[in-house]
């Protein structure tokens, strides 16, 4: 854990919400260099309609295989994206998810997705492989980027 944080998943029920996303199959090294560029990418996709307001940015894990994470990368929309080159519309998942939210440096959100894998059996949920984050608005008070933990979680 990182130092001071508790973190507690718990169960919730969430609804399917529209992303801007473009799709990467991307090494676990490789990620951080990816993920920023795709981002801006979807930005200025985004900005060519208004599509917003926007409630995050966000990163689908829809599985991964011998060390390649298959991701959909984008950013949250108000209503539905059409679609602009390799930009596409999607959402994300919707029904029972582990979530829990980490407040700190990107580098060390892999210890919110730790406690989730961790607390699954604890909680009766069988993860399903499907999983995604939702980076918010820069909080000046504590000096940190909310990121939201989702794991797609099904009855054990």
């Amino acid at each position: 854990m990182t130092l001071g944080v508790d973190y507690a998943p718990i169960i919730a029920t969430v609804e399917p919400r529209p992303i801007a996303a473009v799709a990467a199959r991307v090494r676990t090294e490789d990620l951080g260099q990816v993920v920023f560029g795709a981002l801006e990418r979807v930005h200025a996709a985004v900005r060519t309609g208004d599509y917003g307001p926007y409630w995050g940015d966000v990163v689908l894990c829809e599985g991964e295989d011998d060390g390649v994470q298959s991701l959909r990368i984008g950013v949250g929309v108000a209503r539905r994206f059409p679609g602009l080159g390799p930009v596409a519309p999607w959402s994300t998942p919707g029904g029972e998810a582990l979530h829990v939210t980490h407040m700190g440096a990107w580098s060390e959100r892999l210890h919110a997705h730790k406690a989730v894998k961790d607390s699954a059996a604890r909680l009766g949920r069988r993860l399903t492989g499907v999983h995604w984050e939702v980076h918010g608005v820069f909080d000046l008070a504590a000096r940190a980027r909310p990121t939201e933990v989702f794991y797609e979680a099904g009855h054990d």
